[in-house]
């Protein structure tokens, strides 16, 4: 089964875009949460421990988080927790990490007004680019004379 979780904090680097070994896209970047609670005993409020965590995200996602987001920015990311292990360089042995395949990324709007648009979609290597319709080619954008209202009515 796998673990799905929401997570709010701060970019800490500018996102990075890499190809993978099978020519797939995926942007990356980390992210930092910490809190605040209220402390009794001194009566103030204190920041709890920062969390790290790695983002992972694909196609799209990751084309529109490349062009959107930067280091600083507050986000909120949706994803599942994946667990991971990899030889770390230079002989440092075997590690262990987590790391979040985000499904969804998107800017804080408590901290945030946002101004949203569809991105323009990248087509995959090898596909022919299409040329929108014009108008006068679109048999679906000309109005309907009256007699064929009738006609289908």
């Amino acid at each position: 089964m796998d673990t799905f979780l929401w997570m709010q904090g701060n970019l800490v680097a500018d996102p990075v875009q890499r190809v993978t070994a099978s020519g797939l896209k995926v942007t990356k970047f980390r992210m930092a949460s910490s809190g605040r609670r209220f402390d009794k005993a001194s009566e103030g409020w204190i920041d709890t421990e920062v969390v790290y965590m790695s983002v992972n995200c694909w196609k799209q996602l990751g084309l529109n988080v490349l062009q959107s987001l930067h280091k600083g920015d507050t986000v909120v990311v949706g994803g599942r927790l994946r667990f991971r292990e990899y030889d770390a360089p230079e002989g440092g042995g075997r590690r262990q990490t987590y790391e979040i395949e985000a499904s969804s990324v998107g800017p804080d709007l408590a901290r945030y007004v946002g101004t949203f648009g569809k991105p323009l979609r990248e087509l995959p290597d090898g596909e022919p680019s299409v040329v929108p319709a014009q108008a006068s080619d679109d048999p679906w954008g000309a109005p309907v004379p009256a007699a064929a209202e009738e006609t289908a009515a």
